[in-house]
């Protein structure tokens, strides 16, 4: 939805804090713990899955507002890229453990197209596979410790995909 004034802002605030915490609340008992009026929260949204799509593009645009920068530079490795990306899962961990939502993840990886050099169709089909390592990784917690054999697997992928994907384009 929209709105500019800070009593807006710090309502939606809380409105994603308890949804955040306990995304299967039904509205009355959002509205109750986020110390609204039920007619507020639709003020803010039409559905709890509107506070979900919002937490997804908050979640997408703190990830653009960091790669954003760093896709820019010239002689900037995908490697990098990638290790950028698991650091940001782990700091959102528990977004990521929420949602288990692929989608999000294909979006964020999306990104990374124009230092990817394949043809789009091997593209899409590498970033199915980068997404179920992650995905893999999430069932194990997102722990930082596995961050370097996570982005092996993934480069592992990077360096082979043209090799493995090149009869599928």
């Amino acid at each position: 939805m929209g709105g500019g004034s800070r009593r807006y802002k710090k309502t939606e605030e809380a409105i994603l804090t308890v949804f955040f915490d306990n995304p299967s609340c039904t509205i009355n008992k959002l509205a109750k713990k986020a110390g609204i009026a039920r007619s507020t929260f639709y003020t803010h949204h039409h559905s709890a899955r509107d506070v979900s799509l919002d937490l997804e593009c908050d979640i997408l645009e703190n990830y653009l507002a960091e790669i954003k920068r760093r896709l820019k530079m010239n002689d900037i490795y995908i490697k990098s890229l990638y290790l950028d990306t698991l650091i940001f899962i782990t700091k959102n961990r528990q977004f990521f453990k929420m949602f288990n939502n692929r989608e999000v993840v294909r979006k964020m990886l999306f990104e990374l197209r124009q230092k990817v050099r394949e043809p789009e169709k091997i593209f899409r089909i590498y970033i199915s596979e980068v997404t179920e390592i992650i995905f893999e990784w999430g069932e194990r917690g997102f722990m930082e410790e596995e961050i370097e054999k996570v982005l092996a697997d993934i480069m592992y992928l990077t360096i082979t995909a043209r090799e493995r994907l090149a009869p599928l384009a």
